[in-house]
């Protein structure tokens, strides 16, 4: 049995989100070299940071991806299932599901992508079984690696398919529904940690804007730069913190 025949599908963000991420970047560096320094030269110096901020930008889009899948796939099963029950093969099930999913989701999606691919390949001459178990080790989400195992069994025992496929679909639907649940309360909880993270810079820059003289001697200066650049680190550290902690995984 072969897997990853080729690299995790989900680590990388595509070309707009790659964009949209610089342009965010040097938005927020300015914004920080303003606040902190007021100079936008500054912002030169945060340069260097950008593959950190670009390392946790692929890991939100891999998340966001994964979900994406896991979502598309577990809905992919129903098609699979009906289409199974109506008599058709499993290679020409799979047909189906890549079509139905096409039009409810759009030829964009990355669950209609894989399912071609996944066609692809067993018009190629490969197993269905081992297609999936390929496509499970690009995406290591368990929900698909679970139904390849399962599958694979199945229609090697000769058992009956459709109602293996069906009980396997109902678990995964049960255990997807249940962390959407969990996700909402524990995102509910993100988004407020999120909002006080805004509260720092927006003081300094309320002060900035309607008080300036105020604060002027933090600036241009280099016992303010220094009590400035303490400030910012320190600020750094406890955002970094408080998303790790709020980080859950369900």
């Amino acid at each position: 049995m072969r897997l990853y025949t080729q690299k995790n599908w989900s680590g990388k963000p595509d070309t707009k989100e790659l964009m949209i991420s610089i342009v965010v970047y040097v938005a927020t560096s300015v914004a920080v070299a303003w606040l902190f320094y007021d100079s936008v030269i500054a912002a030169i110096v945060f340069a260097p940071f950008y593959l950190i901020y670009q390392r946790a930008v692929r890991a939100v889009s891999s998340r966001r991806k994964t979900e994406e899948m896991t979502d598309g796939f577990i809905r992919s099963l129903n098609s699979i299932t009906s289409s199974l029950a109506a008599g058709l093969s499993a290679e020409n099930a799979f047909i189906s599901a890549a079509a139905d999913m096409e039009k409810m989701l759009g030829r964009r999606a990355v669950i209609v992508k894989e399912l071609n691919n996944v066609n692809a390949r067993v018009k190629a001459g490969v197993r269905i079984e081992d297609a999936l178990f390929d496509l499970a080790g690009r995406t290591k989400i368990s929900e698909i690696y679970d139904f390849a195992l399962v599958f694979s069994v199945a229609n090697a025992n000769g058992a009956d398919c459709v109602a293996v496929i069906s009980s396997c679909t109902q678990i995964m639907e049960a255990r997807r529904d249940a962390q959407k649940d969990a996700q909402i309360l524990i995102r509910s909880k993100q988004y407020e940690q999120r909002v006080m993270c805004f509260i720092l810079p927006g003081i300094l820059a309320y002060l900035r804007i309607s008080s300036g003289s105020f604060i002027r001697v933090l600036y241009h200066n280099p016992l303010g730069i220094m009590i400035m650049s303490v400030c910012l680190c320190v600020y750094v550290i406890a955002v970094y913190l408080a998303e790790k902690i709020g980080d859950i995984r369900v």
